[in-house]
């Protein structure tokens, strides 16, 4: 087995970019899903309720957030000093709140008018800014970003191509998914069976499947769904009310970057 796709989301909700190498932190990996959109009370805002989200992309770059659109690349807009809020807020992400820093700028509102939530506030969450992760699973201090609950999300090449077979389809887009990681194997649903992996020289554990949603039937880039995907899922993936694909994983330690094609193994 080995690393097949790495995935960083830096604004919660917005598309992904695809990496060569990405440094494992405690909440995710550096700068995923360390932004996100809010409503005026701090509601968190979802692709869920804003499906064209996932149409647009953002791309960090030093202190600076670029938007892009990721049919053609485009460039939308930039927020300079994003990492610089000028206030404290609360912030709602499901049951969590907690405080986030409030990112004022010029343009942010034709920003957000152009990728359909206008009037939505950014915020970043700062070293300062604490989330644990839920206590029913999670270690001691452990904690996560803006993602839904866990800092990574670890998908497996067969079992995809597994579900596209049942699907009478060549293939099915990994995107779709919303992976951090994704481990190439020649056995489907073998993440059954992990409770941890050595990726490189980092060690995740794992410490329940993730349950999926509408979220994946939408392809990425064009929007268009295909409930097919959830509906297969739900044939034989359903655990009490709940569809699994994935798993979820919390960092725990390693040094230097985690890179495509770094060797993956299941503990002894």
């Amino acid at each position: 087995m080995f690393v097949s796709s790495l995935y960083c989301y830096p604004v919660k909700s917005l598309g992904g970019q695809s990496a060569q190498t990405l440094t494992p932190e405690g909440r995710g990996f550096k700068d995923d899903r360390r932004w996100m959109f809010v409503e005026e009370n701090g509601q968190f805002i979802s692709c869920r309720a804003v499906p064209g989200l996932l149409l647009f992309s953002a791309e960090v770059a030093g202190d600076e957030l670029r938007f892009r659109r990721i049919a053609d690349g485009a460039l939308l807009g930039a927020v300079a000093g994003a990492r610089e809020g000028i206030k404290r807020i609360e912030v709602s992400v499901w049951d969590d709140t907690f405080q986030a820093s409030l990112i004022d700028i010029p343009g942010l509102d034709q920003l957000t008018e152009t990728l359909g939530i206008p009037g939505a506030r950014l915020v970043y969450m700062g070293p300062e800014d604490v989330r644990p992760v839920d206590p029913r699973y999670a270690k001691a201090g452990e904690e996560v970003s803006f993602a839904d609950g866990y800092p990574y999300l670890i998908t497996n090449t067969a079992s995809l191509d597994d579900l596209a077979s049942r699907l009478g389809e060549a293939s099915l887009d990994e995107r779709r998914f919303r992976p951090n990681i994704v481990v190439y194997t020649d056995t489907p649903w073998a993440e059954d069976d992990w409770t941890a992996l050595q990726l490189g020289s980092h060690r995740f554990r794992l410490p329940k499947p993730c349950a999926r949603c509408i979220m994946v039937t939408i392809q990425p880039e064009t929007g268009e769904k295909d409930l097919r995907v959830l509906a297969e899922l739900s044939r034989y993936r359903k655990v009490g009310n709940k569809v699994m694909f994935g798993m979820n994983g919390c960092w725990e330690g390693g040094e230097g970057v985690l890179q495509v094609g770094d060797t993956v193994t299941p503990p002894a």
